[in-house]
């Protein structure tokens, strides 16, 4: 600690208490000039304090946004991301190859090979139960 800022302190302090007594003989310019400072300190310290208040509000108020705005992107993200991975890992094959495949079997005009093997018959039985 520096001595002046003690002694400042110290000196305050006394004046203060000398002020609150009564015991001060002052002249009555000086008491309305300390007391219309005093008014002013006051009046500065509630408006400070009411600041401070809306700052502090104000940075719950974004928290609790950021709270709850976090899962929402969460989702989003996860969204984008399965849509992403859902055309890039999708198969390439054109769709003119998917319309071959789907008339030769709507039209029966599969080879003999197609019936005989054995995982297109599950296929057939898989399907047939819908």
């Amino acid at each position: 600690m520096n001595m002046p800022e003690t002694n400042e302190q110290a000196l305050g302090q006394l004046v203060r208490h000398h002020l609150n007594t009564g015991n001060a003989t002052l002249s009555g310019d000086t008491t309305e000039r300390l007391f219309a400072a005093r008014q002013t300190a006051l009046a500065r310290h509630a408006a400070l304090g009411a600041e401070l208040a809306t700052v502090s509000a104000g940075r719950h108020v974004l928290v609790w946004c950021a709270d709850q705005a976090r899962p929402v992107l969460f989702a989003l993200g996860l969204v984008a991301a399965l849509a992403v991975s859902n055309l890039w890992l999708a198969p390439q094959q054109p769709a003119s190859d998917l319309e071959a495949i789907d008339t030769a079997l709507l039209t029966d005009e599969l080879p003999l090979d197609a019936y005989l093997d054995s995982g297109f018959r599950a296929w057939l039985a898989e399907s047939s139960q819908y």
